[in-house]
């Protein structure tokens, strides 16, 4: 069975040409699917052929007889007609390809590739978000902190499709980049352009797969990622759908890096500041942990269900303020904080969000309290993730074309030293201490940046 003991890139091509075999050798790929044909075609070892085949067992027989390694499977309408083909083949079905509604399957041995996602980068035509007049990002950061915080058993594996003309061949290095930042892999699908520019030697797509390449030595050489969140925000979400899902992500495009929480499996993870309960009810099994968290110091961000009356979950106390459309109720030492809308604009809710959180900080003012902020960099995303005790890593993704100036980062918590990694470099950084938090000056993005802070001794 295929583990993602290491970061695993999985390179998909429409065809099982030679071609494939040396674009998957050049990348350092793992894995290559390709479709089913009469015979395997021959790859160097390390490398793993897998066939892509409908959910049939003389097709997955047919796979085995071919010299395939394994086979990718799309799932049946079922699951119970998943579970024979499963048992019968074994470790020879490497992946099963599910809708996002069927992503709470049990597959093992193989491994699950949720048919979810966009081709990221920034949105073409002018890349403005209308009135916002931020950068339109397209990314998937959402899409894999739900995966994780639905199936932490699992590690999360995304396969989309990218437009078919798309010439944002950048888009393939975010792909990886985003993968890695949480420990999970993406079945990388190239534009047919980008292939075809490969085909005939263009010096664009030459130029692309160049850096695609040195991204995913870089990504390769640092390991297998990082499984576990260090945010202080969670986002509560009863179940995926459009409503919750854009939520979501459009609190990761405010930089945020929220962690997604099943509402009904809510545990306050260590370092939670802030959980997020909106538009809906929590189930009553978890209201008391919610309590349990606000007496203890926490804050929990509510609106009420569309349509349907507010109910105070929290208890009968009275409010402590009340400001504009926001009461406030102290309970213990946290506080419950009520917003009198249903958050149906979603972006609008995400600036909130960075409000409330912001100002979680000692002097109460300005955007301090955030876990990670970035200046002038709008066009990168950060996440937050622990791979062991005592460091905190800081992510960041680029999102549009590599930065070759500096820009100001900063993170929230007492840090003693720092390092950058990023492809083409290493080295120590210099930090800033300001007040309960510390800030660097970051030297350019090549695509991804990994800030390594390890923290100070209590």
């Amino acid at each position: 069975m295929l583990l993602l003991a290491a970061f695993t890139i999985i390179l998909a091509w429409p065809e099982p040409s030679p071609e494939a075999v040396r674009r998957a050798a050049e990348l350092g790929a793992a894995v290559l699917v390709v479709p089913q044909a009469a015979k395997a075609p021959e790859v160097p070892q390390g490398i793993e052929v897998v066939a892509a085949v409908p959910s049939d067992a003389r097709a997955i027989g047919a796979a085995r007889t071919a010299g395939f390694h394994g086979v990718m499977i799309e799932a049946p309408e079922t699951e119970a007609a998943l579970r024979p083909l499963l048992q019968q083949h074994g470790a020879f079905v490497r992946f099963v390809a599910l809708k996002p509604a069927q992503a709470h399957w049990d597959v093992s041995p193989a491994l699950a590739a949720v048919r979810a996602g966009q081709w990221p980068g920034l949105m073409a035509l002018g890349g403005e978000a209308g009135a916002t007049e931020q950068p339109w990002i397209n990314a998937n950061l959402h899409f894999f902190a739900w995966l994780e915080g639905f199936f932490p058993q699992r590690a999360p594996v995304l396969d989309y499709e990218p437009p078919a003309e798309s010439l944002q061949y950048e888009g393939a290095e975010i792909a990886l980049a985003e993968a890695w930042a949480f420990g999970g892999a993406v079945v990388l699908r190239l534009p047919t352009a980008y292939r075809e520019g490969l085909a005939r030697d263009d010096a664009r797509a030459r130029a692309a797969w160049g850096r695609l390449r040195e991204v995913a030595a870089f990504l390769r050489q640092r390991g297998q990622g990082m499984r576990q969140s260090a945010s202080s925000l969670a986002v509560l979400v009863p179940q995926w759908d459009e409503e919750f899902e854009e939520i979501l992500n459009l609190a990761w495009r405010q930089q945020l890096s929220p962690r997604a929480i099943p509402s009904d499996r809510f545990a306050a993870p260590h370092g939670l500041r802030m959980a997020v309960a909106a538009n809906h009810t929590p189930p009553e099994s978890t209201q008391p942990r919610l309590r349990e968290f606000v007496t203890a110091g926490g804050h929990v961000l509510v609106t009420p269900e569309p349509g349907e009356p507010l109910k105070a979950w929290w208890g009968g106390v009275k409010p402590l303020s009340k400001e504009g459309g926001m009461e406030t109720y102290r309970i213990g030492r946290g506080t419950v904080r009520v917003m009198e809308e249903p958050a149906l604009d979603p972006f609008v809710f995400a600036l909130d969000l960075r409000e409330q959180l912001g100002m979680d900080n000692p002097l109460g003012r300005g955007l301090h309290g955030l876990d990670v902020r970035l200046w002038n960099a709008s066009a990168v995303l950060p996440a937050l993730r622990r791979q062991k005790d005592g460091e905190l890593a800081v992510v960041l993704i680029g999102y549009g074309r590599w930065v070759d100036h500096d820009f100001l980062a900063g993170a929230r918590g007492q840090f003693r030293s720092a390092r950058l990694e990023q492809p083409g470099s290493s080295a120590p950084v210099k930090l800033m201490p300001r007040g309960g938090r510390v800030e660097w000056d970051q030297p350019g993005l090549h695509r991804i940046a990994v800030i390594t802070l390890e923290e100070a001794v209590r």
